[in-house]
């Protein structure tokens, strides 16, 4: 169902040291408790990356009609962000945090230095009059644009964006249910854009896969936890990672996830195994689309879409597979 949105551009504070972020966060009318979000992470600012990239821009006229929050942001050094790209991407993490914070404080407040008192109290009576406030609330008590209640969030991470979003342990904000959704992940790459914490990223995206494939298997134990499930999405033409490559890494990732199964669970069936691996990864490669997904946005969000939107529910794989949420790696013709 579509909501009407309250589009707000903004200066939001990183909590790291305070550098001004900028941001453009759109919130739903009154929107009902539970609802999801979205975070839209960019590519390397160096070469370019920022908010306004295609993609981000794609996935954005998608989605944010249909959520309750959605938070496109720069990181230090992009756009009209204060900072510089870091080496490690350390720094960078804490503004993803930043954004995070706000969803779990329900509450988005201005950057003192680039807002005034009087511009939030303008943002407030706007939002009231067209009814994402509702009449009873005294504007002038508030020291923020307040959020609505959020169940679960999509990190949406293109290129370098998703080497930052993979970071974020989804235990860290545990009332948010993060999922991952990778975009053209700079598998190959990512010696140069983050240094000697390449490895780190990796191990970071093994664990995270490992460990959710571990709570699918236990079935019932795991009821009313979230279980955060990774989507990677690349180009066969990408130009800094070649799919034979991608497809290395990713069968390493299930190896991974299998093996740490098989020492946990040694007494689940390898098909069992297999669904709570097929429900933690899913991979989709689409063909002749190349890094930049010029002209090819739309099969990014109808990816997403296809995955993030109708397998919500995590079924049980601690018997046989269950073929109605079974999830498969996909390829797009």
């Amino acid at each position: 169902m579509a909501l009407d949105v309250f589009e707000l551009p903004c200066f939001v504070a990183s909590r790291l040291d305070g550098r001004a972020l900028e941001a453009r966060i759109t919130i739903a009318a009154q929107a009902a408790p539970g609802q999801r979000a979205l975070i839209y992470i960019h590519p390397y600012p160096p070469l370019g990356g920022q908010f306004r990239n295609n993609v981000v821009h794609e996935l954005s006229s998608r989605f944010d009609s249909s959520v309750g929050v959605s938070v496109a942001f720069n990181l230090r050094g992009a756009g009209a962000s204060e900072g510089r790209t870091s080496w490690t991407g350390t720094s960078e993490q804490e503004d993803l945090r930043s954004i995070l914070d706000m969803l779990h404080h329900q509450l988005v407040q201005l950057h003192p230095a680039r807002h005034s008192a009087a511009d939030l109290r303008s943002v407030l009576i706007q939002m009231q009059a067209r009814g994402f406030l509702h009449d009873d609330v005294d504007v002038a008590r508030l020291d923020g644009v307040p959020l609505p209640s959020i169940a679960s969030t999509l990190l949406c991470g293109y290129s370098y964006g998703s080497v930052i979003s993979s970071a974020i342990a989804a235990d860290e904000y545990p009332e948010l249910g993060i999922d991952y959704a990778h975009i053209s992940f700079p598998y190959s790459v990512v010696w140069a854009l983050a240094l000697q914490k390449r490895g780190w990223y990796l191990q970071r995206i093994a664990s995270t896969i490992a460990s959710a494939a571990l709570a699918f298997a236990a079935g019932p134990e795991c009821m009313g936890r979230h279980i955060p499930r990774t989507l990677f999405i690349a180009g066969t033409a990408d130009t800094f990672t070649a799919t034979p490559a991608y497809d290395r890494w990713w069968a390493q990732l299930r190896g991974k996830a299998l093996d740490a199964l098989n020492v946990a669970r040694p007494e689940l069936s390898v098909s069992a195994a297999e669904c709570a691996v097929d429900k933690a990864l899913t991979t989709v490669s689409v063909h002749n689309a190349d890094h930049g997904w010029m002209r090819r946005e739309s099969e990014v969000s109808d990816a997403i879409e296809a995955w993030w939107w109708h397998t919500q529910s995590p079924g049980d794989c601690s018997e046989e597979v269950d073929a109605e949420w079974a999830v498969v790696p996909r390829r797009y013709n």
